[in-house]
């Protein structure tokens, strides 16, 4: 838990306006229509001074088309999954963001538990609950799109606790070690055993001469085999622990509490946007050229 003085809310806004500036938050910011005239009065700025200059926001006009469409299809291609029965590899997920178990509290004094919030909370793993199954997700390196939460706090972007969630990403499963050489095992189980040795002579010094002959020790070895059998056999239904993680490859790895269809809409409509204004400057760098 960080503390927030009286004067560290000034630090929570710098860094939710920082984080705007990182490729997830200008992206999703130039895919709102409230960019739109902040960047036709760069264009028009700039159409004053230098046309040809015009290049460099067509250059970026293209960039946001290519990256939108490609979101776009990656939400629309990827079929949905459920955690419980998911197959291992990139998947689509939905679902509710929950603490991790043991943990009650999270994030910042004075604001509500977060799981999530730019410069403070980034890199803890949360659950994701999608009623099936549950997984972890390690966000450190996801593309987080947020839209603030109905609460007091209606500027902040974080992820709350509750929260409906939609994830693309890298989903593998973690097991417990069941293939491991039952002799790795009793040798494991024989040197801890050698700690204790007044325990191991009242229980196989048959003969009472204070050590252990080799037939005695024989016996300590079966014993050993056994023991690692029944934990291997005990160990064999363990349920592995699902996490969602940065797949390879440079796929995309995206949290976002935006309902997926509006999600999509939005990188439709901006892919048209991008392209239609990338096609524009272009003609009129190229009409300044004649």
């Amino acid at each position: 838990m960080q503390n927030i003085g009286v004067f560290a809310w000034e630090q929570v806004a710098r860094n939710q306006f920082a984080s705007v500036l990182r490729r997830a938050g200008l992206l999703n910011f130039a895919a709102q229509l409230k960019f739109v005239p902040l960047w036709l009065l760069l264009c028009y700025l700039i159409l004053l001074n230098k046309p040809i200059w015009l290049l460099l926001p067509a250059c970026f006009n293209l960039w946001f088309a290519l990256g939108f469409f490609k979101r776009y299809r990656l939400m629309l291609d990827t079929p949905h999954s459920f955690i419980s029965h998911s197959a291992q590899g990139y998947v689509s997920l939905r679902g509710r963001a929950l603490l991790p178990a043991g943990e009650s509290v999270r994030g910042l004094v004075n604001l509500p538990v977060t799981l999530w919030i730019p410069g403070y909370i980034e890199d803890q793993p949360f659950v994701l609950d999608d009623g099936h199954g549950r997984c972890l997700l390690y966000p450190r390196q996801a593309e987080i799109i947020t839209s603030p939460a109905d609460t007091y706090l209606d500027w902040l972007h974080a992820i709350y606790p509750g929260q409906e969630l939609y994830v693309l990403g890298d989903m593998r499963t973690l097991k417990a070690d069941n293939h491991q050489p039952i002799r790795h095992r009793m040798a494991e189980l024989l040197s801890r055993w050698k700690l204790k040795p007044k325990v191991l002579l009242e229980a196989y010094d048959t003969n009472g001469n204070g050590r252990l002959d080799e037939e005695e020790w024989q016996e300590v070895c079966k014993t050993a085999e056994r023991v690692a059998q029944e934990d291997l056999l005990d160990e064999q239904p363990a349920v592995g622990t699902h996490v969602i993680e940065q797949p390879s490859g440079g796929r995309l790895f995206m949290i976002t509490n935006l309902p997926p269809a509006r999600l999509a809409h939005r990188y439709r409509r901006a892919m048209w946007m991008h392209s239609a204004a990338w096609l524009g400057l272009m003609a009129i760098v190229y009409s300044a050229s004649l």
